[in-house]
């Protein structure tokens, strides 16, 4: 996906050598690509080397409760759920029945699904669902969170992931740069918004370390926001 403020395929060349070199060990997430094609999808899933990028960060800490925030097809999911330790789980989050049932495809394609919660409906009436039943002590706090749903909601979004973390959990919020408009006054679209009071909480809560990596590529120019809780 070109950038219109970087009008070059450099960017996706350089991440088609990236696949071909280092993307190579798993066929079944080519497969799993191939066939969300078939399907009637937005093209906004992760790409490769960001799935795995997640996963390699939920390896490296030794993470064990996942949450998603926006499942999609469950690109991203299949990733996070890759090689969890035994009792792992990813609970994913999703609005749209259309997309639920593509996913629900995609976790049976890998062999995934008893390693995933699939949940239907608004997230912040999941959230709530989830918030209750760990007061009710029936799940534990989540290790590993990933928002990349509507960015107008991420401000709350990531409160109530804070009420379900502990302190060490890592939050990964997706698509906070948006060819730059994060900082270009004149863009008032109210997902901009949503990531602008998104950076600002980050910024303003002290329970929360936090830092941003800027990424180009078949996403545009666009990039991560990465936060630990203290």
């Amino acid at each position: 996906m070109r950038s219109s403020v970087i009008p070059s395929d450099l960017p996706d060349q350089v991440d088609e050598f990236i696949f071909k070199h280092l993307h190579h060990e798993d066929s079944r997430y080519d497969a799993v690509l191939a066939f969300h094609r078939t399907k009637p999808l937005p093209k906004i899933n992760v790409p490769a080397n960001h799935g795995k990028f997640l996963h390699f960060l939920i390896r490296m800490m030794g993470a064990k409760n996942i949450l998603e925030i926006g499942t999609l097809a469950g690109y991203s999911t299949i990733w996070m759920a890759k090689d969890l330790p035994e009792g792992g789980k990813v609970t994913t989050i999703d609005f749209d029945e259309h997309h639920i049932k593509i996913a629900e495809q995609t976790f049976a394609m890998m062999a995934l699904q008893d390693n995933i919660r699939l949940m239907q409906g608004r997230a912040m009436d999941c959230l709530e669902t989830l918030l209750k039943e760990y007061k009710a002590e029936q799940i534990p706090s989540f290790d590993f969170i990933f928002i990349d749903a509507d960015k107008e909601n991420n401000p709350y979004y990531l409160d109530y992931c804070i009420e379900l973390s502990r302190s060490g959990t890592v939050i990964v919020a997706d698509n906070m740069v948006r060819d730059g408009k994060v900082i270009t006054e004149e863009d008032k679209a109210p997902n901009i918004r949503g990531i602008r009071q998104y950076f600002k909480k980050l910024q303003e809560d002290p329970r929360l370390d936090s830092t941003a990596l800027q990424t180009i590529g078949h996403k545009g120019w666009d990039g991560f926001a990465i936060t630990m809780v203290k």
